[in-house]
């Protein structure tokens, strides 16, 4: 019952703030990119969470109890993206006033490539977020005995609700609520286990030292291995170009800041902020490894045997600590998961308003001078953008409830971005370094045609005895193929 008290007041508070948030959202610009008017703090705080995920606060922990801390030098590579994006592509977006990355795509190489770039991302999002919603409506079934349809049904509305009455304004706040409980989910976990142990903090850290908990780099040099330093900073650069830039999911908040200073501000800033989180969540998985050598649990040591590390956290909520604060840690994985949700319902809608012209009934033009003067006025002027996110919800949830019921297809549908971001970030290479040589249709056929290469090289190779490309290659290979060959078709045509 304390439990459902302390996520019935979580739930009530994420609504109120996206009620409040909507007082302002009375045209498209207000609703999709919050009047342009947000700090550089909120923006970064909701970047910043949205980048976490419920596979982010299990899966996390998941990698310290079966390893160590070599998941943390990946920051590197994550944090030189961000500095690349504030660098080079904010100031682009500013400079042509864009309402949406895509349309960016547009002014430089043309439609075709706008509308391509759309595409791929409505789709590849919807599998990747739908992915995330199944993964902790998983979990949420599993603690408190309900229906996956029923935790798949009950998150995507409450997202949908705030977001649909408060827009992008509702997304960005309500994020900064829950970054901090998703943050205070951590800390509660590592102070519960240092106050239980009879030796405090000190036999927690002694534990996780013996067993090399603590270890973080690892300079070897292995194509195969994404948690080496060399390879797995490569990887992490290029897919945070990808998401950070290249993604409206990510990117839309970036868009909402007065000027790109501000915004440049921000992403630099939530870059930073990543080591914070996964610091925190690699030491409560450290922890929770402590706990269970001084209190071994025979479930535990068959879920560790069978490699299933990433159960071990969730086990440990819902069986070791007490009523209210298990509440807490499961209203810290839904706010890790909303934080993600919101964002992919406001993105999506975003870019099929933008740059489809779905839900538009006016042409989507904005009269900036006659404002709209009552609420009546405000709700007939977004329909169409709430009546995505209506859409969009619903599409997630029933992605996310074929998912849930298909475990195997579950990593196929989480790996769908790695075959789709590397088409993506070709096209704002193309458009950003060498738009002049670019040609509209040869670079919608690039885009396209990554897809059916990257799956063919990851699964099979390319032929002549050649081995199939490590996995994390993938949106390498995606990049480099949309970019080298749409520089070659447009030489022919």
């Amino acid at each position: 019952m304390v439990d459902w008290l302390v996520i019935s007041v979580y739930a009530g508070t994420v609504l109120l703030l996206g009620y409040f948030a909507a007082g302002r959202s009375n045209s498209e610009t207000e609703y999709f990119l919050a009047g342009r008017r947000e700090g550089w703090a909120p923006v970064a705080a909701s970047t910043w969470a949205t980048k976490l995920s419920a596979l982010t606060f299990i899966g996390v922990p998941g990698a310290a109890i079966s390893g160590n801390f070599a998941y943390m030098q990946l920051w590197f590579g994550s944090f030189l993206a961000a500095y690349v994006i504030g660098a080079f592509l904010l100031p682009e977006f500013y400079r042509l006033r864009v309402s949406t990355v895509y349309e960016y795509l547009e002014h430089r190489i043309g439609l075709g490539s706008r509308l391509a770039g759309t595409l791929v991302f409505i789709i590849s999002r919807c599998l990747a977020s739908a992915v995330r919603l199944a993964g902790c409506a998983i979990a949420v079934s599993v603690f408190f005995d309900l229906s996956l349809v029923t935790s798949i049904v009950a998150m995507a509305s409450i997202a949908a609700a705030y977001v649909m009455t408060g827009g992008l304004r509702a997304v960005i706040w309500t994020d900064v609520l829950q970054l901090f409980l998703f943050l205070a989910g951590a800390v509660a976990a590592i102070v519960f286990v240092g106050l239980t142990l009879s030796g405090g903090f000190g036999e927690a850290v002694e534990a996780a030292a013996l067993a090399g908990k603590f270890q973080v780099f690892d300079f070897s040099f292995n194509v195969d291995d994404p948690t080496t330093f060399w390879t797995g900073n490569l990887f992490a650069f290029v897919l945070g170009i990808a998401t950070g830039g290249a993604d409206q999911d990510i990117a839309q908040r970036a868009l909402a800041c007065p000027d790109a200073r501000t915004a440049r501000v921000a992403v630099i800033t939530a870059g930073a902020a990543d080591l914070i989180s996964t610091f925190l969540f690699l030491s409560a998985g450290a922890a929770v490894f402590a706990y269970y050598t001084a209190f071994p649990h025979e479930a535990v040591t068959t879920l560790m045997a069978e490699n299933r590390h990433d159960y071990v956290f969730p086990h440990f909520i819902r069986h070791e600590l007490p009523a209210g604060l298990r509440g807490l840690l499961v209203a810290a994985l839904f706010a890790a998961a909303m934080s993600s949700l919101d964002s992919a319902l406001s993105g999506l809608a975003s870019s099929a308003y933008f740059d489809l012209g779905l839900g538009r009934v006016n042409g989507g033009e904005e009269n900036p001078i006659t404002p709209v003067r009552n609420t009546a006025d405000r709700m007939r002027a977004l329909i169409g953008p709430r009546a995505l996110v209506v859409f969009f919800a619903a599409v997630l949830a029933v992605i996310a409830i074929w998912f849930g019921a298909q475990p195997s297809i579950l990593w196929f549908g989480f790996k769908v971005m790695g075959y789709t971001y590397g088409g993506l970030l070709g096209l704002f290479l193309l458009a950003l370094l060498v738009p002049k040589r670019a040609k509209d249709f040869a670079s919608v056929v690039a885009v396209f045609s990554s897809i059916p290469v990257v799956f063919m090289v990851t699964q099979w190779g390319i032929g002549f005895g050649i081995a199939p490309v490590p996995w994390p290659w993938a949106v390498i290979v995606g990049t480099a193929w949309t970019f080298l060959s749409a520089l070659a078709l447009a030489r022919f045509r």
